[in-house]
């Protein structure tokens, strides 16, 4: 069984992974512990998911801060377009279908479509969010030990330039994917 990655190591190890590209592109690494970097008054950082445990793993974001305020927040993978969704929607299946699963596959609470709970076998997770691949949704990667996070990272180091490019007035919706994991991790909390 693999071991699921906390979020302390998931910082070190995305920065191990990415502080070389990013320096390329002009951004500085910054000292916080997290996976975060600077340029230019901008601000580029991993979030991970709060809701996270052992038995699904976790999920990250990029966010970046173009300006002072909220309102300069961008979640920067929206910016993906139809061929990158495409490759990253099989990267998302891949990791899902090496998820450790324990005999019998157990069923987890998530959110559809319509915001309506379901519950999906493990096994089914990649198909519990059908429409995160499609433009312009808040797209969260999912890992659950560093080799899925090295996936990522090939995935997003020919990209980062184009993703953290300068932009229009995209927004971030923290809460919106948040409401729905918290759904989603209820079943463990109170069995």
């Amino acid at each position: 069984m693999r071991d699921y990655l906390k979020s302390r190591d998931f910082h070190r190890h995305m920065r191990s992974l990415l502080a070389s590209r990013f320096r390329e592109l002009c951004w500085e690494c910054q000292t916080t512990g997290k996976c975060s970097f600077a340029r230019d008054g901008s601000a580029c950082w991993l979030q991970v998911s709060q809701y996270s445990n052992g038995i699904m793993g976790a999920k990250f974001t990029i966010n970046m801060t173009e300006g002072p305020g909220p309102a300069g927040d961008t979640r920067i993978l929206r910016r993906l377009n139809e061929a990158d969704r495409t490759i990253g929607k099989a990267l998302e299946e891949s990791i899902f279908a090496r998820l450790p699963r324990p005999d019998p596959d157990p069923q987890v609470e998530v959110v559809g479509d319509n915001g309506q709970t379901m519950l999906v076998k493990l096994g089914d997770l990649a198909r519990a969010y059908p429409r995160q691949w499609e433009a312009p949704s808040d797209i969260w990667l999912p890992y659950f030990s560093k080799s899925d996070l090295d996936d990522w990272a090939t995935f997003l180091l020919p990209r980062l330039e184009r993703l953290t490019a300068p932009s229009s007035s995209e927004k971030i919706d923290p809460q919106l994917w948040a409401q729905q994991f918290r759904r989603l991790t209820r079943l463990f909390r109170s069995k």
